[in-house]
């Protein structure tokens, strides 16, 4: 019996840059109505699965969104990480067919309202925070991921199942379209459903994913988790980017000043390169999943529609040239002062012979 009609909600998130880092001990204070929040404890997380750095959550009342019958809810959650992300969620509650969910799912694409609401809360959230976030610098574009969060009870105890939906309205809601996929895409976009349970069901794909789970709060994290995952390594690329970009300009300076300018160069990518190791190390360790295989399916689902580990193998290959070209720089360093002292050593001969025959 194919599945038709489905209540839950649906779960927006836009992912934000903030700053270099945020201690989370001092904006816990600044924040009454924040707690530190571990991943979701369920039937499915054992004790050591966790994040490293407890992110500090948030609910703020803010305007309601009007989209094509839907709405969203006036609560809206705030995630922030100690590597300086902050995320944002809305939620839209629905219920009733699943075809309807169609005219959503397009207007959910690339919104220009939901993203502005999301950056003012940001913006909010940052205010609020103050000293708390080292070097802080809101980026103007975020990262946004949806989540189409169904009950299962809703199902008509029917078991969740690609085919029950049906894969072509599955694959329209994951890539939020309102028109027919080729098979191509719709073969692709469902091609790899994860379920603990036999009323579960977790689709993930690169614009939004499917959850139908009694118990979503984990799954939810570990999504959100990636989405932000994404959205600081895609800074941290550019970051990389722009250094480089730096370096060149200072491995071609052909100034009589150069060598002179050059300690002061190798204490500036030294600084980039350090920083740069120590936002990747933050992010990619943020979240261990010990012996939980599901969430662990989850992440790795993720990653891959994500394409985390290319971005990982960028940033990689970024901190270790300029590993390289420091390596360099100082050798160079070092051939300038060796220059300098046989020339001191050849100025103190000279003297001394001036000065006997003097």
């Amino acid at each position: 019996m194919d599945i038709e009609r489905i209540s839950g909600e649906c779960r927006v998130m836009f992912a934000f840059e903030a700053g270099f880092a945020i201690d989370l001990a001092r904006a816990e204070a600044r924040l009454p109505a924040s707690a530190r929040e571990a991943l979701p404890q369920g039937r499915r997380v054992p004790a050591d699965s966790d994040f490293a750095q407890k992110p500090l959550r948030i609910a703020v009342e803010r305007p309601v969104h009007a989209l094509d019958g839907f709405a969203t809810a006036p609560l809206v959650e705030t995630t922030i990480h100690d590597f300086g992300a902050i995320s944002v969620a809305f939620r839209i509650p629905f219920d009733g067919e699943v075809a309807a969910l169609a005219a959503l799912a397009a207007r959910l694409w690339n919104n220009r309202a939901l993203a502005a609401a999301a950056r003012a809360a940001v913006e909010d959230t940052v205010a609020a925070l103050g000293d708390t976030i080292t070097r802080p610098e809101l980026r103007s574009s975020a990262e946004d991921f949806v989540v189409w969060v169904v009950d299962p009870a809703s199902c008509g105890g029917t078991a969740p199942s690609v085919e029950a939906f049906g894969a072509a309205r599955l694959a329209a809601l994951l890539r939020l379209e309102d028109t027919p996929l080729s098979r191509e895409e719709t073969a692709d976009a469902v091609q790899s459903p994860l379920a603990y349970g036999t009323h579960d069901l977790v689709l993930v794909d690169w614009a939004a994913a499917l959850v139908v789970d009694a118990e979503p709060a984990a799954t939810l994290a570990v999504l959100e988790h990636a989405n932000v995952q994404l959205a600081e390594l895609k800074h941290l690329d550019a970051e990389l980017d722009r250094g480089l970009d730096q370096v060149w300009t200072m491995l071609n300076d052909r100034s009589l000043f150069r060598r002179f300018r050059l300690r002061s160069n190798l204490r500036l990518l030294a600084e980039l390169e350090l920083e740069g190791a120590a936002l990747f190390d933050s992010v990619t360790n943020a979240l261990k999943l010990f012996g939980d295989q599901h969430l662990a399916r989850v992440q790795r689902a993720a990653s891959r529609r994500f394409r985390i580990d290319d971005w990982e193998q960028s940033v990689s290959r970024k901190l270790a040239t300029l590993g390289s070209i420091s390596e360099r720089l100082e050798a160079r360093q070092s051939q300038y002062r060796s220059e300098l002292l046989e020339w001191i050593i050849i100025a103190l001969i000279a003297f001394e012979i001036v000065q006997a025959l003097w």
